[in-house]
């Protein structure tokens, strides 16, 4: 459990699944490794994210994944952010372990979930 207020304010361009990812996220290490540092991943993430909506952090394209939609991916180790080039709209907050072929980050342009 995150105490309160932790997350303060989240950038505007995170969709839902986004937000549900960065918050898996920081659950997981909060409960695993502790709230300091769930604190220091929560600032890191947070701060790239907050880089690619200003615009001054560019990801790269995987030509192992076929998204639907534009979609560039930015390493904040050990995580991967996927998010649109133009709109810098944040699909998905995942490890960068994670199969991103089998996942295909197919983003639902408005935003939506798409369970799989």
């Amino acid at each position: 459990m995150l105490p309160p207020g932790f997350l303060g304010d989240l950038p505007g361009n995170l969709s839902p699944r986004a937000a549900r990812d960065l918050i898996r996220i920081l659950r997981y290490s909060a409960r695993e490794w502790g709230i300091a540092t769930a604190r220091r991943s929560r600032d890191r993430l947070l701060d790239r994210i907050r880089a690619i909506e200003a615009g001054h952090a560019v990801g790269h394209r995987r030509n192992d994944v076929t998204p639907k939609e534009p979609t560039l991916f930015l390493v904040e180790h050990p995580w991967v952010i996927a998010y649109h080039p133009t709109t810098r709209r944040i699909y998905r907050v995942l490890h960068g372990a994670m199969d991103f072929p089998a996942l295909s980050a197919s983003p639902d342009p408005t935003g939506r979930p798409t369970d799989r």
